[in-house]
């Protein structure tokens, strides 16, 4: 028997991952935090809720406002994710703000000043 190269929940989360950007480019007015992309999606075991991860480039809105926008906009979420699904219950949707980029970008420039400081 040949086995799925992932689980069912990660493969899951990445259709969920993937309907939620489309649904959040094509129906959600995102122009008051910033431009916004789905970096992840963790699935539960017994895949009846999603922790989305949502990151903000050139966000112009506190953290917690962000988090709060998404919150309120869950549960009109859930119901177009559901049109698109074609599993049986559809997750409940839980968003949080993902910083990584930005802590990406905050190593980038550390190790671009090393580097400089080395060289002279």
């Amino acid at each position: 028997m040949r086995r799925k190269p992932y689980r069912r929940k990660d493969r899951f989360g990445h259709e969920v991952q993937k309907i939620l950007s489309d649904l959040i480019l094509k129906e959600i007015d995102t122009t008051k935090v910033g431009f916004t992309t789905i970096s992840d999606v963790k699935m539960s075991n017994d895949l009846r809720s999603a922790r989305i991860y949502v990151s903000v480039l050139n966000r112009n809105i506190p953290v917690k406002h962000i988090e709060n926008y998404f919150q309120s906009r869950g549960k009109y979420l859930r119901k177009l994710l559901g049109n698109e699904l074609t599993a049986k219950s559809v997750p409940e949707l839980k968003f949080y703000y993902d910083d990584s980029f930005e802590e990406v970008e905050k190593i980038d420039r550390l190790l671009f000043q090393a580097r400089s400081q080395i060289k002279k």
